[in-house]
């Protein structure tokens, strides 16, 4: 209940201007019962993530183990991010828009935390391509630029859209596909 009026506020008002009465409030408890819960508003935004960041990790580990070759996991692995963002615009929201935000305020501890949370993410992606290189599938870029490239151009898109899209001919899956198309001509290895 307090993790779901948080991420309602967040989304709505921005964690910057939603404060712990304001969570307490929706959520129909007391300022000192949140506290019971939760050490702060730092924490209680690392919590929702959590909630998302684990569901994705795990269907994208699903999409993986299906997938026989690294251009079918990279294709599955935009396709999971594409769907998992469009049943939970919240997530892109607190996520990728909010979190550059967030993060650099944050204690040592929750900031480990929530980079974990990423790893485990970019992980699946990494171990995947290091397969690739090892079956000489891809290039050898290095697993961790291979992976920032991937995210980087597709997080980079989303935003562009997010904050752009009226000043653009194209939809955000045609340039989603146009992304992953060039991504996969530059990473299959040409012999």
């Amino acid at each position: 209940m307090i993790l779901d009026s948080a991420e309602k506020l967040f989304v709505e008002k921005g964690y910057a201007d939603t404060s712990i009465n304001d969570i307490a409030g929706d959520a129909d408890f007391g300022r000192t019962s949140v506290y019971q819960y939760f050490g702060g508003k730092e924490e209680i935004y690392l919590r929702v993530l959590e909630r998302y960041t684990d569901q994705l990790t795990d269907r994208v580990r699903a999409a993986a183990a299906t997938a026989e070759t690294v251009r079918d996991m990279v294709t599955s692995f935009l396709e999971v991010l594409r769907r998992f963002i469009k049943e939970k615009p919240a997530f892109f929201a607190l996520y990728f828009i909010q979190r550059h935000q967030v993060e650099p305020g944050l204690p040592p501890e929750l900031k480990i935390e929530l980079n974990s949370r990423r790893r485990m993410l970019e992980n699946v992606f990494r171990d995947f391509y290091r397969r690739g290189i090892e079956k000489g599938e891809v290039r050898d870029i290095g697993v961790k630029d291979a992976s920032n490239l991937f995210f980087a151009q597709i997080m980079g898109m989303m935003l562009l859209h997010e904050y752009y899209d009226d000043e653009f001919e194209s939809t955000l899956d045609e340039h989603l596909d146009l992304s992953l198309k060039l991504y996969l001509e530059f990473i299959e290895k040409v012999n």
